[in-house]
């Protein structure tokens, strides 16, 4: 499922907070800087698998030998740092619903691996985290790590106890992403966001369901959009820096007292002689070869980063030739991004899919300079 999809689910909340025709005046859009997309300013294009499942991401307990208990954290398609939080707090009741040791092996050192491992060890299990790449080396690393429910599950496929799950574990996460904003140590902070629409909305006058989590939301439709688009969003939204956070968490988890030991597991076989009496599968991609999850497939996204530039403090998402596009900037570079290869297990770069980046980015710059 994609943000647009995600923002459009109608709830009575969202009802309330509805805004009728004609409620906001006309305004000029703001004056941003312009992003500057010249092939020189380009640093490197990388490509990552992002695990998805149609059904949505998996949080459940079973016995996995005699003597230990498997939870199961995996399966977050583009949502995985948006969504860590919250899905960690829902792994750990499940696992302390399930039984009483206290001895937990987390697989995996991605942010969900991460995130679960320093929310065990700080409910006082004694964690050790298995994993065969660390930070900076890890899939996570590879992220926008915008907050926002990105190509999570598909709206057919999910349950409505799904949903429910779904959005509670949202609220929490995006409250526990505040306590992190504004401190250096960790690379989260706010910015200006828009979404961009080359047709109207189905919504036109509607706020975003949870529009809580979009501080400031206003929508502008028809002749009151800006930058030449049907329609505009424009709220404030959380930005997290997967290359600063991802080490933050790592350094935290080892000075609460967790162990990270580099490890490979072929098979289930391996896992079980483990000492742990509790084993976390984060594995993400990894679950499906190691326990068989023939639903979870890749979701292939590639991002090519620019030099940063001074006045990029604002995010967008938008669509470009049939396909999405979006800007996220870091303190250490301007993320360009849009892809989804759904079921393309390649990690090589695609050069026509960079080349359709950087016109995209390139064509709406141009726009959002002429106002």
């Amino acid at each position: 499922m994609d943000r647009r999809a995600f923002l459009t689910l109608a709830t009575a909340g969202a009802a309330a907070l509805a805004l009728p025709p004609g409620a906001l005046a006309r305004t000029s859009p703001p004056a941003l800087e312009r992003l500057d997309i010249h092939p020189s300013r380009v640093i490197r294009t990388v490509a990552g698998l992002r695990p998805f499942r149609a059904s949505g991401y998996v949080v459940r307990a079973e016995r996995f030998s005699r003597r230990q208990t498997l939870v199961h954290h995996y399966g977050h398609g583009g949502a995985g740092v948006t969504m860590s939080w919250g899905t960690a707090a829902e792994t750990v009741r499940v696992l302390e619903s399930a039984t009483r040791e206290r001895t937990c092996a987390v697989i995996g050192c991605g942010v969900i691996g991460l995130t679960t491992a320093l929310m065990l060890i700080r409910r006082g299990h004694d964690v050790t985290l298995y994993a065969d790449a660390l930070p900076p080396y890890t899939t996570s690393n590879i992220a926008g790590a915008y907050w926002g429910i990105a190509s999570l599950y598909r709206r057919e496929a999910a349950s409505p106890e799904f949903i429910e799950r779904m959005r509670a574990a949202a609220h929490y996460a995006h409250r526990a992403f505040q306590h992190y904003a504004g401190d250096p140590r960790y690379g989260v902070y706010w910015v200006r966001a828009f979404e961009l629409y080359h047709r109207p909305p189905a919504n036109s006058h509607g706020a975003p369901d949870m529009a809580h989590l979009y501080p400031g939301f206003e929508r502008r439709t028809g002749p009151d959009a800006w930058w030449r688009h049907a329609g505009v969003d424009s709220f404030h939204q959380l930005m997290i820096d997967p290359n600063i956070y991802l080490r933050a968490l790592k350094a935290d988890f080892e000075r609460a007292g967790g162990r990270i030991r580099m490890a490979r597991f072929e098979n289930p076989r391996e896992l079980s002689r483990l000492r742990e009496r509790v084993i976390v599968n984060c594995t993400g991609m990894g679950a499906r070869a190691l326990f068989g999850d023939e639903e979870l497939e890749p979701n292939r996204g590639q991002l090519t980063l620019l030099l940063p530039q001074a006045g990029i403090d604002y995010a967008y998402t938008t669509s470009f030739e049939g396909a999405s596009l979006y800007m996220f900037p870091r303190r250490g570079a301007i993320v360009l991004g849009g892809s989804h290869g759904r079921g393309d297990w390649s990690l090589d770069i695609d050069p026509a899919e960079q080349d359709r980046i950087l016109r995209g980015h390139a064509e709406l710059a141009r726009r959002m300079a002429a106002g």
